[in-house]
């Protein structure tokens, strides 16, 4: 599955909701754009080079994931640290290393 298949639909399936509402949705669809541009801004790659790796949608679903579950985390200024399997897979495919 490619980054650019990951539908609203797909991810309230994924997220296990039933149901989502108006909020749910929303949420979603502000974490899909979250990751993704933190796949595309830690890799360096654009956001149709991204979908070239079914890999990185993994570490988006699990950024997607964690966004939605521990939203309230990511009100604290403090920087989180980011789950390994993101940075390892996103690591795999950087091109803008300096």
């Amino acid at each position: 599955m490619k980054v650019s298949e990951l539908t609203t639909e797909y991810l309230a399936d994924y997220l296990r909701l039933d149901e989502p509402g108006d909020i749910e949705t929303r949420e979603i669809k502000a974490s899909r754009e979250a990751a993704v541009a933190y796949a595309v801004s830690y890799t360096g790659l654009t956001e149709e080079e991204i979908d070239k790796y079914e890999d990185i949608t993994a570490a988006v679903l699990i950024l997607i994931a964690d966004m939605f579950d521990n939203k309230n985390m990511y009100i604290d200024y403090k920087m989180r640290e980011v789950n390994r399997a993101v940075t390892t897979i996103l690591g795999m495919h950087q091109v803008n290393l300096l």
